[in-house]
This record gives C-alpha cells, sequence and structure tokens, in this order.
C-alpha cells in the first residue's frame, strides 16, 4: 500500500502536484481564486484544494459544478476582478487553455499587488481532452510565459518522471528522462 499525506498517495502524479500546491499554500492569502476547480464528482480527493483556504476561497470554472462558486471564461475574466484576488491556484488547467497568453494575463490582472499565483501543469502526461487538450510546457517556457505576462519572481519546479528511449538522429538509441508536471509560483 502507498504511503499517503492528507490521504494523498505520496510520489503519485496526483500526489505530487498537492505535495507542490501545500508547499506554496501559505502565500496565497486570504481571497483566493482557484481557476479550474470543477471536479467531476463531489470531493475528489485529487481536485479539491479548499482545505488550504486561509480566508475566502472562490472556485472559478468555465462550466457550473461541484466546487464551483463563478462561472466564467478564463480569457475574460469580470472587470471588477481588477486586483482582487490575494492569491490565485491554476492547477492542472493551462494545458486545456486555448490562448494561454490572454488568460495568464487576465490572472495577473486579477491578482492585487504582492499577490502570488501557483501553477501545475503538464510536460509529459497523455492527451485528454476536458474539453480539449492543446499544449504542454517545459519550466523555461512556463517561466517565460508566466514574465511575459506580468509575473515577477518565479520559481519553477517539475515532478514525476518518464523515460523515453529513441534513436537520435539515426544513431545509436539514447534514453532520456522527462518530468511528468511542471510547476510555477509567481507574484503580482
Amino acid at each position: 500500500m502507498k504511503q499517503t499525506r492528507n490521504g494523498i498517495p505520496i510520489g503519485t502524479v496526483r500526489g505530487n502536484v498537492r505535495a507542490w500546491i501545500e508547499r506554496h499554500a501559505h502565500r496565497l492569502g486570504d481571497n483566493v481564486l482557484e481557476v479550474g476547480s470543477r471536479s467531476h464528482r463531489p470531493n475528489a480527493w485529487w481536485i479539491v484544494n479548499r482545505d488550504l483556504a486561509q480566508g475566502k476561497w472562490t472556485g472559478m470554472d468555465f462550466q457550473d459544478g461541484h466546487n464551483v462558486d463563478v462561472v466564467a471564461d478564463l480569457h475574460t475574466m469580470p472587470e471588477d476582478w481588477t486586483g482582487r484576488f490575494s492569491g490565485i491556484l491554476c492547477s492542472e488547467v493551462m494545458e486545456h487553455v486555448k490562448r494561454p497568453a490572454i488568460a495568464l494575463a487576465e490572472m495577473r490582472r486579477i491578482l492585487r499587488p504582492g499577490g502570488v499565483a501557483i501553477f501545475t501543469t503538464l510536460t509529459a502526461f497523455p492527451i485528454h481532452g476536458y474539453p480539449d487538450d492543446y499544449r504542454r510546457w517545459t519550466e523555461n517556457g512556463l517561466r517565460v510565459d508566466l514574465e511575459d505576462a506580468g509575473f515577477k519572481n518565479v520559481e519553477t519546479g517539475g515532478a514525476g518522471k518518464v523515460t523515453f528511449t529513441h534513436s537520435d538522429h539515426g544513431g545509436q538509441d539514447v534514453t532520456q528522462h522527462c518530468p511528468v508536471h511542471v510547476f510555477a509560483v509567481g507574484c503580482a
């Protein structure tokens, strides 16, 4: 049986994601927006993060469902949200965002000065729709995209491992490793 932390298996895909979020959750402040908060069933342990709240926690998704307080489009969030949130959690969402540059700029806009955003997304993971799957990131790629959107002091990390063996330009087989997930924290 796998060892667990707060009921989440340690070292698993979801366990690694949750560990990154927990490591930085204290920085989110007292008014948090969780982007992509919809769970496919009530209290799905791999997506419910409200237990980390230190104040108000608002769940937002593009469609209504469990853990959704506000239905909104990440590309065009309400104008009166400018500078409203002390923290944003965007976990396992960015690969499903059609236009990430627009969405990241919107998240930066609604974050108050000094606020923090936590991101988790994928580098090597099977394609999956919700409703679509558009891209994957490296640590450097995620850092650049966040900085381009106006985030400062970006920290990145990764977790998990996928091993690839391939013929490198027609030569001898080469074995390389790639992280499953890439993570980031950025400040307003």
